[in-house]
């Protein structure tokens, strides 16, 4: 009995050091203008009035209120909610990456957008985006921005 325990104790500790946050959260599938609607690179053919700021758009009208630029599809907004931003940078971008995970301890999404640096000294002002699961009417989408080198 004493045993049975023990091995059960140990196997509980291995279990919660193991499990670190991001095990518990799930990732979600995002799309891009480019994928979905054949826009050329948006970094820079999509613009929005921001600066290092987000906006959710959650309608076509929205998007064409709110963007201009060379990528002006007819986006299926049934299905899918638009996360646009703009982040002003040092150093010349290679390509962004976007993760979006369903933090179940926050109880919320997060849009975590990275961005890979290199040495150019053109430092742009970037549009990112993503195409998100369309979201309830109370949801809402929190970006976390990384910048790697």
């Amino acid at each position: 009995m004493k045993f049975n325990f023990s091995i059960f104790l140990v196997i509980a500790i291995f279990f919660i050091i193991g499990c670190g946050k991001d095990e518990f959260d799930s990732l979600i599938k995002t799309e891009s203008l480019e994928n979905l609607y054949g826009c050329p690179d948006t970094r820079y053919g999509l613009e929005c009035s921001l600066d290092n700021d987000y906006k959710i758009i959650r309608s076509q009208q929205s998007f064409l209120d709110f963007t201009t630029g060379t990528c002006r599809p007819e986006v299926d907004f049934q299905s899918y909610d638009l996360v646009v931003g703009k982040k002003r940078l040092t150093s010349g971008n290679s390509s962004i990456e976007y993760e979006l995970r369903d933090d179940s301890q926050e109880g919320i999404k997060i849009l975590k957008v990275t961005f890979y640096q290199n040495i150019a000294t053109v430092a742009p002002n970037l549009t990112y985006h993503a195409l998100i699961p369309k979201l309830g009417d109370e949801e809402t989408v929190r970006v976390d921005i990384e910048v790697k080198y």
